[in-house]
């Protein structure tokens, strides 16, 4: 019997061993060795990213360097079974054992009241103003009946130089009816880029600084022109505004001189009558050029002028020449300024070799000599 006890007792305590044994055996060990402690896994929770709660304190928000430093000191123990709880980035909550060391450190900068913490928005980037370039407009304009330069630059605020330069004008005196003209929203020129021209040399020619030809025109190097190109020169004048005869109806010093010589009878009352232009003392056979560019409407024999040239200019306007000695165009024939119409000589009613030179206008004579540049 009790025998039978003692077998009975030693049982129970084996049975109660055993099962003791394999307890201690199944316990994972849930400590983790952060920063010189032990810390205990069962005592950790995850929360928010980036804050912790201690001890029911107020809400703190960890520095990522603390953060960086407790995940590289983790090392867990061999051969124990953990679960991870390091990720990209985490938050926790501390029990008891916590060092106050850890804990100061990842204080360190914390303010001590955030109860009236506002969550912080980064504040959108604002986009750049850039500053537009806008090239100046050019409108295209009909010519209307009755309508001169003159009126169409004065309609647009603009000056006849700048539609000029905007025009490929074979003879700007003349504009016909329905004729479509290039009209720049600007005051200024349309300049045309010949080749070797360099902006330099441009700015300099109409007066005005590189910058504001290229902020004009919207050219990011100025080296860089190339041959043909059309480029608005902002308050530049035309380089050559004598070519426009009539402004306004009035008469422009715009006339080359025909030929250079003494002026052997100016414009004015002559024995007894009127002598309608002026006369320059020139050998037979000296070249005469057109004093504007214009049409040939007359060429030949014409009575008391002898050997005659007429060219038209348009406007009304009109040139004469006479007492030649021989022609060298033809009626219907178009001539530029400079180009030679005729040679001098004494035919007519001539006292000696010169040219009788005349400006008409609308068939009215007038003096030539306050229109000859």
């Amino acid at each position: 019997m009790w025998r039978r006890f003692i077998r009975s007792k030693a049982f129970i305590l084996l049975t109660f061993m055993v099962i003791f044994s394999f307890g201690m055996l199944g316990k994972i060990d849930t400590r983790m060795h952060i920063g010189g402690g032990d810390w205990d896994l069962d005592s950790l929770i995850y929360i928010n990213v980036s804050d912790y709660i201690l001890d029911d304190q107020i809400k703190q928000t960890v520095p990522q360097e603390i953060i960086d430093t407790v995940a590289s000191d983790f090392e867990p123990e061999d051969n124990v079974q953990t679960e991870s709880v390091f990720h990209d980035s985490f938050d926790f909550v501390t029990g008891a054992g916590v060092r106050s060391d850890v804990m100061a450190k990842a204080n360190e900068g914390a303010s001590a009241d955030y109860s009236n913490r506002e969550e912080l928005v980064p504040p959108t980037p604002s986009t750049p103003k850039v500053e537009e370039k806008r090239k100046p407009t050019i409108f295209i304009h009909k010519v209307h009946a009755g309508e001169t330069l003159w009126d169409i630059a004065t309609a647009y605020g603009i000056t006849i130089d700048t539609i000029l330069s905007a025009n490929d004008f074979k003879d700007p005196n003349r504009i016909s009816i329905g004729q479509e003209l290039q009209i720049l929203s600007v005051q200024g020129v349309l300049h045309k880029v010949v080749s070797g021209e360099s902006l330099w040399e441009i700015a300099e020619r109409y007066e005005i600084t590189v910058d504001d030809i290229s902020k004009a025109n919207d050219i990011a190097d100025p080296s860089q022109l190339a041959p043909n190109t059309k480029i608005v020169i902002p308050g530049a004048t035309r380089l050559r505004p004598r070519y426009v005869l009539v402004v306004n109806g009035q008469l422009q010093k715009a006339f080359d001189w025909p030929v250079k010589g003494r002026i052997s009878s100016p414009f004015g009352p002559r024995w007894g009558s009127m002598h309608n232009g002026m006369d320059i003392a020139v050998p037979t056979g000296t070249p005469i050029k057109a004093a504007a560019d214009g049409r040939v409407t007359f060429a030949g024999w014409n009575g008391g002028y002898g050997i005659l040239v007429i060219v038209d200019h348009g406007n009304g306007v009109e040139t004469r020449y006479a007492h030649n000695s021989r022609l060298n165009v033809k009626v219907g024939q178009k001539v530029e300024r400079g180009q030679v119409v005729s040679y001098s000589g004494n035919t007519g009613n001539s006292t000696g070799p010169h040219l009788h030179f005349e400006i008409r206008q609308r068939n009215t004579p007038v003096n030539p000599h306050p229109y000859l540049r």
